[in-house]
């Protein structure tokens, strides 16, 4: 009755092997879904905070409502720095809130939960303050339609300028410090491949055959950001206000 035995084993052996299938088809899909996911939090955030925002010193100014508030009690400084608080609490909380509502749905039905979420949102969270700082700061020098064009065509370049240095080769000196260059001026999608990077090392761990070079691409990231440049960005993102608040001291109403 050997032939039984050896059905039996075969039997049990394409068992195993179709749970591990499943098992890694359905990491692999939350793998894809998470970063996806996390990548229209990153854009919904990012067009948020634009729109959102580039009204808030140079539309009120344009609506004479500074003219109202300035002379009471209040220095210029607090008027500036109480408003990029307002909004950048809103838009952190909001940011948190859809972050972990995604991964959540996600991990309900795939049970994939990257193991360093939290730095993820974080780098999230600090691309959101450095669009606002950005905003901030320009809505202190131009009119409300100017800062929301230099917004939108910084925020597009940083993206563009992330396809373009990969899809040169890295020999190409020239091209790459361009795009370093960009990636200093609006460091926003350096923050997402930040975030794109924490969203993997879980399922890199159980996947042994997983190639990680294969995730290598213009939306995701295999290697963290340089401590540098996140120094630069939180940088970035507090001191483009304090530019800004000394601007509007001496803006005229």
């Amino acid at each position: 009755m050997g032939w039984l035995l050896i059905t039996r084993f075969t039997l049990q052996e394409a068992i195993r092997r179709r749970l591990f299938l499943t098992m890694a088809i359905t990491i692999y899909a939350g793998i894809a879904i998470t970063i996806l996911a996390m990548w229209l939090v990153y854009l919904v955030i990012s067009t948020m905070t634009i729109f959102l925002t580039i009204s808030m010193i140079s539309g009120e100014i344009e609506a004479g409502t500074f003219v109202v508030i300035v002379p009471k009690p209040l220095r210029r400084a607090e008027i500036i720095f109480g408003k990029w608080l307002g909004y950048a609490l809103i838009l952190g909380l909001y940011t948190l809130l859809l972050s972990l509502a995604f991964m959540g749905i996600i991990y309900w039905f795939t049970g994939y939960w990257p193991t360093y979420a939290f730095a993820a949102i974080g780098m999230l969270e600090i691309s959101m303050l450095v669009l606002l700082g950005l905003i901030t700061l320009c809505g202190a020098f131009v009119p409300t339609a100017a800062n929301g064009a230099i917004a939108v065509m910084l925020f597009m370049g940083a993206f563009i300028s992330s396809i373009v240095q990969f899809a040169i080769p890295a020999q190409d000196y020239m091209v790459q410090n361009i795009t370093a260059v960009i990636s200093l001026i609006m460091p926003t999608d350096a923050m997402w491949h930040g975030a794109s990077y924490y969203l993997f090392p879980a399922a890199i761990g159980v996947l042994q055959n997983f190639s990680v070079s294969s995730v290598n691409t213009p939306f995701t990231a295999t290697q963290p950001i340089s401590p540098q440049l996140l120094t630069w960005a939180i940088l970035y993102s507090l001191v483009l206000p304090l530019i800004a608040i000394l601007r509007f001291q001496r803006r005229d109403l």
